[in-house]
């Protein structure tokens, strides 16, 4: 299995508004692609003045192949709805995981894949 990460730092007040987005134009496509949503968190648990929030989102694929066609499957409405919550956070970056016991692909192997 290969586990995605999304962490988004936000302001406490958009929270709310990319979770609706987020149920409203992601997730209804997501299970198509291979995508499955696990878990949802926000760190701190709590708002606090002067202080952003993270959310934590944590997906699943199946295993790599199953990444990149979770990429290739994208509809117009994955990159509708990471721009708009570029618009509302300061920041996001994606972190792609896999088991650390598992052997990694080499770059020579990598260069022969089609």
């Amino acid at each position: 299995m290969i586990q995605i990460l999304d962490e988004i730092l936000l302001d406490a007040e958009h929270l709310p508004t990319v979770l609706t987005l987020l149920d409203q134009r992601y997730l209804p496509n997501a299970g198509s692609r291979g995508l499955t949503l696990l878990q949802r968190w926000v760190s701190p648990p709590v708002a606090v003045p002067g202080e952003r929030n993270r959310l934590w989102l944590l997906w699943q694929v199946p295993d790599v192949w199953g990444y990149y066609g979770m990429r290739l499957g994208a509809g117009t409405e994955v990159p509708e709805f990471w721009a708009t919550v570029d618009t509302l956070s300061e920041h996001r970056q994606r972190h792609v995981l896999g088991d650390a016991d598992q052997p990694l692909a080499s770059p020579e192997v990598a260069q022969h894949v089609e």
